[in-house]
């Protein structure tokens, strides 16, 4: 697998762009069904938060375009010319990142407080969140409806899980012990649900893509998606420790739980940026045979 240096670029602003789009679109998600569990500060911050995110993500999908652009030249100026750019984006990738910056832009109504603008902004989280399903190795089985679909359903549960992370963080970092156990029940009652299609569907397309599971070890799409598969074993283990060990360690108002509870957080959120680069580089420096 020969790598250049605008593979491994690429490699790193998909991963970003993965990261920023989900985030923004779990805590959008995370505001909906824990609104009522927070305070007033800290919806402020989970919505600044939330902006950051929506700029970063709509950023870097711009910038993708222009390192694929340079790619295919193989040259700087590349990046600049308008007839490489204007190829990326007639194909999957343009279309991607068209329906990702729609939903984006719909996602921006979460930075309000008004209630009533809630529902189109989950809508737009679950836009820019499917939006990877637009291109990628799904695209090339017959037919792909369903792969499709479960791609999209995969796409959402991580956005669920992964983006509630840096919320639960803040809830952790400036809340009572009863606050945060709550907010960790309500979303490790529903995690429960969403792991189980997470995983469910994920299996299913790796089944879809590879074949078999010879491909594990055989081939470089197979070895990348092991260390991926083994890296969410670890955020499984993680997210266990919380719910079934600290969230009830907390409600019984032993103070070392918040603190540990708080660093498992980080390290999930270290896992999980893992997870999506590892997935950044099967997607785009090999693929299933």
């Amino acid at each position: 697998m020969e790598i250049s240096g605008w593979d491994i670029a690429d490699v790193f602003a998909k991963a970003a762009t993965y990261a920023a789009t989900l985030a923004a679109a779990g805590a959008i998600f995370f505001l909906a069904y824990c609104s009522a569990l927070l305070r007033d500060s800290q919806r402020i911050v989970i919505r600044r938060f939330v902006g950051i995110l929506i700029g970063a993500a709509a950023l870097l999908s711009v910038c993708r375009i222009l390192l694929l652009s340079g790619s295919v030249s193989g040259e700087f100026a590349g990046m600049v010319d308008s007839r490489f750019a204007r190829m990326i984006l007639g194909a999957g990738e343009g279309r991607a990142s068209g329906a990702r910056i729609i939903g984006l832009m719909l996602a921006l109504l979460a930075l309000s407080p008004n209630p009533k603008l809630r529902g189109p902004a989950v809508l737009g989280g679950i836009i820019a969140a499917t939006s990877f399903a637009w291109v990628g190795h799904v695209h090339a089985l017959t037919p792909n409806v369903t792969p499709i679909l479960l791609l999209c359903l995969h796409l959402l549960c991580a956005a669920f899980w992964l983006g509630a992370l840096p919320p639960l963080w803040v809830i952790a970092a400036g809340g009572n012990e009863v606050q945060i156990a709550a907010a960790a029940a309500r979303f490790g009652k529903l995690a429960l649900r969403v792991v189980a299609l997470l995983l469910a569907a994920g299996l299913s397309l790796l089944f879809m893509l590879i074949g078999g599971v010879a491909q594990l070890w055989s081939s470089d799409y197979g070895r990348l998606m092991s260390i991926k598969l083994l890296a969410v074993a670890v955020l499984l283990g993680l997210a266990a420790w919380n719910k079934l060990s600290l969230t009830p360690k907390m409600l019984g108002h032993q103070a070392r739980a918040t603190v540990l509870f708080r660093r498992s957080l980080a390290a999930e959120i270290g896992v999980g940026a893992f997870i999506l680069t590892i997935t950044a580089a099967f997607t785009t420096l090999t693929g299933p045979r």
